[in-house]
């Protein structure tokens, strides 16, 4: 059946679907703009989509019918997958965010049947959890709330606590009071990833927060002039006081672009502030050590900080830099914020082969007894000890399983650690140290998973990218699977900002491999799996690295006969999007489905979002000529050719997503419908009470799951599900 909707902008396509759901997709209009890089002519068709408005939401929702009716015919099959799914996820709450206060621990839980994470607390001795506040009570029509940050007060008789609506991050910051879970009367709007920082007495904190904007601003200077103010505890927004930011900072004097935050010093009249312009710019630190002083620089971009943490009036700073900047695996430095900075520091951490400089799998926490450190090597954590002597040797501590350090905590003012872990097959439990004891026991916080992963092997292999880098590779499937080529396969890559892909226990995996099929993930470069160094090999003039890799663990499975092309699929996510759009354009014979997950499409676009900006740190920015060409010769939207054959593409966007903006994935959904020569739909999956999936609640993460694996099993061929449709 051909049909049009009923829209003046829009004109029929055929999108090829099963027999039995037929239907019409949109086409955008085409109203080109050109633009010249270093005389270098760039088109973009599709331009008008990036104003927003709702000729685009128009749009939206009617691509978003097309993939509702293409994936209709498989009604079946995404109820079973979704029951399975639901099931999985019923069997035990999921805890994330345990945060130790005292003799406290505060944590989100997302409870059997429930599709919201609450904010929990419960003694560390035991005893019975408590709710403190459940987002589903700050809904509104139409949107979900999801809790975006929490912070308890040193007393713990408050936590600060950031909500939003929809997805979108937006926070609005309140305070609980922790004995009645009462509400108090903060409601200070502005106030995403505001970073609270509660002064000694527990009645005021420091926060940052945006500016506000004037009506048609544009999205990119949405990060201009942010503040840090003071606000105590039942005041007026309007009295808060602003303490530092680039229009009120005099000295020092801070770019007008970036975020900004203030960080009190326990037991010390000293605050600490750090400006940041991009998201992988290491930032730079200012003390102020007497009240109304001057801010006193102690650490530069240049000196590769990741983290921070305070002990008395010292500060334990873990770095990437090593001397004279260069990158490392990472290490840890000490000086005193009283008197020194980082340039008399002393090495608490030596550099080693123990990856501490990745963004995940690697942090630190300072406890009363000791420094705790953590990192990995070869894919599996590792804890070391560090008592705060001077000359202090690390000591290596004993994990209670083998597999990633997935955070944790601890309390300047109480002995120990706090750490979550798990591994491919492993449940996930969250185990607290003793130093008196010196051994982990589970704190119950997370019950063990009874779902049995022992059926499923998982290896870890290398593959040979372009260059002759040996990338690792990930693979689980079911035990005892014919290797024949035949087996639908997920790969799944990352690769930017030093984010490293580590082994995590994930029973929504089950679904797919117990139907045959095999999940696969490619530590490409752009990650941090192998330290600074394999981050910085795959970013801005290297981030063809990043797609060469993944195209080279792609090889491998199909040498191997894990799979082959037709039955290949490759799923990128967010900053991932380079990766799978570049392998998408670069070799679409290579694979039969694509899952383009709010993933970046047109990169010499990338500036105008409203986190573009801070963006061009990792991918680059188009004002330069040797970044602007690296990033023309891999952007995706700008390498969509008329005339080729795509494999099935769905593109999936959240219509109130801060960080992706949703025009990157309707840009580039009409871009490959106008282009694609080959019968394989290219859809457009929408969410329009979401964002970038952060604020998601259980339902929708499950909903958008399911209909994923019943996409994959469609184009794949998997057991089960029609035939793939013949290019």
């Amino acid at each position: 059946m051909r049909r049009c909707f009923g829209l003046a902008f829009l004109v029929c396509s055929a999108v090829s679907l099963p027999v039995h759901a037929q239907l019409t997709a949109p086409v955008a209009p085409v109203r080109p703009v050109t633009d010249v890089y270093f005389g270098t002519s760039v088109v973009d068709p599709y331009r008008w989509m990036e104003s927003g408005g709702p000729e685009l939401l128009e749009y939206m929702k009617a691509e978003n019918a097309v993939t509702e009716q293409a994936l209709k015919p498989f009604a079946a099959q995404d109820a079973e997958i979704l029951a399975e799914l639901t099931k999985l996820a019923d069997t035990v709450p999921v805890v994330r965010a345990v945060t130790r206060n005292l003799d406290d621990y505060f944590y989100l839980e997302t409870p059997p049947g429930k599709n919201d994470a609450l904010l929990m607390t419960r003694a560390v001795s035991g005893g019975a959890e408590r709710l403190l506040l459940d987002p589903s009570t700050m809904a509104e029509t139409g949107k979900h709330a999801a809790i975006d940050y929490f912070v308890p007060s040193p007393d713990g008789r408050y936590v600060a606590v950031g909500v939003s609506l929809g997805g979108s991050e937006n926070s609005v910051l309140y305070v609980l009071e922790t004995a009645t879970g009462k509400r108090m009367s903060e409601a200070i709007s502005r106030a995403q990833d505001a970073e609270p920082s509660w002064t000694d007495d527990s009645k005021a904190f420091y926060f940052s927060r945006l500016q506000l904007m004037a009506p048609g601003a544009a999205a990119s200077t949405k990060y201009d002039n942010m503040r840090v103010y003071f606000h105590r505890l039942g005041t007026e927004e309007t009295s808060d006081v602003p303490v530092f930011g680039a229009d009120i900072t005099k000295d020092p004097v801070l770019p007008k672009y970036g975020e900004v935050t203030v960080q009190v010093v326990p037991g010390t009249k000293m605050l600490l502030a750090q400006q940041v312009t991009g998201v992988v710019e290491s930032p730079a630190l200012w003390v102020r050590r007497v009240e109304d002083g001057p801010w006193i620089k102690v650490m530069g971009h240049e000196d590769g900080l990741l983290s921070n943490v305070i002990h008395g009036s010292r500060i334990y700073v873990l770095t990437k830099s090593g001397p004279g900047g260069a990158t490392t695996a990472g290490s840890v430095m000490s000086f005193d914020l009283t008197t020194e900075s980082f340039a008399k520091s002393r090495v608490v951490v030596p550099e080693s082969k123990l990856i501490l400089s990745a963004r995940s799998g690697s942090g630190m926490y300072a406890a009363q007894d000791a420094l705790y450190v953590y990192g990995f090597r070869d894919g599996l954590g590792e804890l070391l000890r560090v008592t705060y002597a001077e000359g202090a040797k690390p000591e290596k501590v004993s994990l209670p399983i083998s597999g990633t350090v997935d955070g944790g905590d601890a309390d300047v003012r109480r002995p120990g650690v706090v750490l979550a872990m798990e591994g491919w097959t492993t449940t996930k439990l969250v185990y607290a140290y003793s130093p008196g004891s010196k051994s982990f026991a589970d704190t119950g916080l997370q019950p063990k998973s009874p779902v049995d992963m022992s059926s499923i092997a998982s290896e870890e292999v290398l593959a040979k990218s372009a260059d002759g880098t040996m990338v690792p590779l990930s693979i689980l499937y079911r035990k005892g699977m014919a290797m024949d080529g035949t087996n639908p396969t997920l790969l799944e890559a990352y690769g930017a900002y030093g984010y490293s892909i580590l082994p995590y226990f994930d029973v929504s995996l089950l679904p797919w491999l117990q139907r045959g099929g095999v999940a696969a993930f490619a530590h490409v470069r752009g990650g941090g799996e192998r330290g600074e160094a394999w981050h910085v090999d795959g970013m801005k003039t290297t981030k063809q690295h990043t797609i060469d890799d993944f195209v080279a663990s792609a090889g491998y499975l199909i040498e191997h006969k894990y799979t082959s092309a037709p039955h290949l699929g490759i799923e990128g996510t967010s900053a991932g999007g380079i990766a799978v759009g570049g392998f998408l354009t670069q070799h679409p014979e290579l694979v039969g489905a694509v899952l383009y997950r709010v993933g970046i499409t047109d990169i010499l676009r990338s500036e105008q979002r409203a986190t573009g900006g801070e963006n061009a740190f990792e991918y680059g920015t188009v004002k330069a000529e040797p970044e602007f060409r690296a990033m023309y010769t891999i952007s995706p939207y700008a390498h969509v050719q008329d005339g080729m054959k795509y494999p099935a593409v769905m593109l999936e966007t959240g219509a109130n997503d801060p960080r992706v903006t949703s025009w990157m994935l309707t840009k580039m959904t009409a871009r490959l419908q106008a282009a694609n020569k080959s019968s394989n739909p290219v859809l457009l999956r929408v969410d329009f009470d979401a964002g970038h999936g952060i604020g998601s609640n259980r339902a929708q993460r499950l909903k958008l799951q399911a209909d994923e694996y019943v996409f994959l099993g469609w184009r794949l061929g998997m057991k089960g599900f029609d035939s793939p449709v013949a290019p």
